[in-house]
């Protein structure tokens, strides 16, 4: 067997995303069964990290930027290392990726065609199934615990390992296949999730272990399924992507259009003064009837608005999500005004809609209350006049704190947040950088969540403190806190940015500015791109037509340098492809026979 490293990207915040935070419809996901031999043209790709406990299966949990061929990462490699993305013949085939660091040895088949990073370290066989079982067994460990009993396996400990037959593979592994499918349907953040459900996933691994160190010559152990309910939390949270229009009602994968019945602009808002809000339309019944159902499990006694304004987020959608929520608990600072807006559904005027179709509304409702309640302090007996000011109190309180959100709200909108930290007492540090401009919102999904909360923080902090520290970060662009090549960043730091774009090449690629100033690099990159995309292939920016031809009519002595080392890397590739034709031809047959 032969182990390859995988990739080191130099910045993970940068470069990846969980599936759910980007359009899943720009993420290539290609099955390991599915043949694929040219490479990948979408922006995101699959990608295969640490093991994290995960065996048997690698599901798609973490996706990396690849567009235009890993462009933007390459780049950013070379300037920094003057490397390029390890293992680049190797991304996208049907691989087995194994646990680097660990008291125990472990292995996983990529369920998708991906990209694989250092810690994802991977092998490339040809029988997949028999593979998996073998470096699953306890003899495997025992053997690599031995040849390195440091608990950090390297590829060189790995190809030593000698590969064992295990009889009944291909049954060992369609068992867990069947078991890990159900399971991803039944995992709301898998981006093969179809609706909550019972899963035999740990049985199927306890007993496909229990197959694989047998005897040799016994049979197969029985295989009967013990299925584990999930949570009650997980089929409200399921009901609530209903009502924002993400999944079906009929459990039919997440849906790629909004269906008609899905509440307007993907906003859930929940009122602790009225209950004339979201939870009245009638894409909200599937929330009231999951709580009916489910509610005294989950919060005996509470009721359903209050669980989710105070609760919901916190306890349930952040953990799921893995700390990048999908949607955005907006609140008011005592969490009595809420809205949940879906992440995909987020339009450039969507906080505006906020504003004008229930946020205003509701500040219009509590002042007529108020007007009305003042001249009841002053009518009717002294009880009456007693619970009037009573009440007139309780109103004000959350008029104000209604009012405070709008301001708050209308900020992010139209200008930008606030310095998460304006005071000079901060500790060790100087004041946040304030914005170099005013700049209304807009979301970018490829982004991350991490950028666009972090410019919603004012909005978040009641629910949420981490999107405050990230704004901070933001302001400040400090080391490996810099997120400068956000889009966000540009929007809010254009001459900080563009400053960095004319020092940085992966920054000018980041933001379309890379004909504009690298135009040399930018005619080397695209020549390669030619050979590893397409003939036609070229790199689409701002003039970039005007600045490719002025180049070329004004340097005509670098432009022939440049496709003649270009032709010498193209004929270095062939030669290397050619020769691992010849090593690993042989290889694949050792094992076939050894099977």
């Amino acid at each position: 067997m032969e182990s390859r490293l995988g990739i080191r990207t130099s910045d993970n915040t940068r470069f990846l995303r969980k599936p759910w935070e980007i359009i899943l419809k720009d993420v290539y996901q290609i099955k390991l069964d599915t043949n694929s031999d040219s490479p990948p043209l979408f922006k995101w790709v699959p990608y295969v990290k640490g093991a994290k406990s995960k065996r048997w299966i690698e599901p798609l949990h973490d996706v990396i930027l690849w567009q235009h061929s890993s462009l933007e990462l390459s780049v950013t490699l070379f300037v920094k290392y003057k490397a390029v993305p390890q293992s680049p013949e190797f991304q996208f085939q049907k691989a087995i990726s194994y646990s680097t660091i660990g008291a125990y040895f472990s292995s996983r088949i990529h369920r998708f065609r991906s990209a694989f990073d250092v810690s994802g370290s991977s092998i490339f066989p040809k029988e997949i199934a028999s593979t998996v079982c073998s470096l699953n067994t306890r003899t495997a460990n025992e053997i690599l615990n031995s040849l390195n009993p440091t608990v950090n396996f390297q590829p060189g400990d790995v190809n030593r390992l000698p590969l064992f037959y295990i009889e009944s593979a291909d049954e060992i592994y369609t068992e867990l296949d069947v078991a890990f499918t159900e399971h991803e349907a039944a995992r709301e953040t898998s981006v093969e999730f179809k609706k909550p459900a019972a899963s035999a996933w740990n049985y199927a691994q306890e007993w496909a272990q229990t197959a694989v160190d047998r005897e040799r010559g016994t049979p197969l152990p029985k295989y009967e399924p013990v299925y584990e309910e999930p949570p009650a939390t997980n089929f409200v949270s399921y009901a609530i992507g209903i009502a924002l229009g993400r999944f079906s009602p009929n459990g039919e994968s997440i849906l790629k259009q909004v269906p008609a019945f899905a509440l307007p602009h993907g906003i859930l808002y929940i009122s602790a003064y009225s209950e004339k809000d979201s939870l009245e339309h009638p894409a909200c019944k599937p929330i009231q009837e999951s709580w009916h159902e489910y509610g005294s499990i989950i919060a005996k006694g509470t009721q359903l608005r209050k669980w989710l304004r105070l609760s919901f987020f916190k306890e349930v959608h952040l953990g799921m999500y893995e700390s990048r929520p999908i949607y955005f608990p907006l609140s008011s600072p005592r969490k009595n005004f809420v809205a949940f807006v879906s992440i995909h559904r987020w339009a450039d005027n969507t906080l505006q809609t906020l504003l004008a179709d229930y946020l205003i509304p509701e500040l219009s409702q509590l002042e007529g209350e108020l007007n009305d309640l003042t001249t009841a302090r002053h009518q009717g007996d002294k009880k009456t006049q007693a619970k009037a000011e009573e009440r007139y109190s309780e109103v004000q309180k959350l008029h104000e704190e209604l009012k405070a959100f709008i301001d708050l709200v209308r900020q992010c909108a139209e200008q930008g947040p606030p310095p998460a930290n304006a005071s000079p007492e901060r500790s060790r540090r100087a004041k946040d950088i304030p914005r170099e401009v005013d700049a209304r919102f807009k979301m970018d999904l490829d982004d991350g969540v991490i950028v666009n909360s972090a410019a919603l923080w004012p909005l978040l902090e009641p629910q949420w403190n981490q999107p405050k520290k990230w704004w901070s970060e933001f302001c400040n662009a400090e080391g490996k806190k810099d997120y400068d090549w956000s889009h966000l960043a540009a929007r809010y730091f254009p001459k900080r940015v563009d400053g960095k774009c004319k020092q940085d090449p992966s920054l000018a690629v980041a933001h379309g500015c890379f004909w504009k100033y690298y135009p040399a690099k930018a005619y080397e990159w695209e020549l390669r791109l030619q050979d590893e995309i397409s003939e036609d292939f070229t790199i689409e920016e701002t003039n970039s037509d005007t600045l490719r031809l002025a180049f070329a009519r004004e340097n005509p002595q670098l432009v022939r340098e440049i496709i003649e080392k270009e032709e010498k890397r193209q004929e270095r590739k062939r030669k290397k492809e050619e020769t691992q034709e010849e090593d690993y031809g042989p290889l694949f047959e050792q094992e076939e026979e050894a099977a």
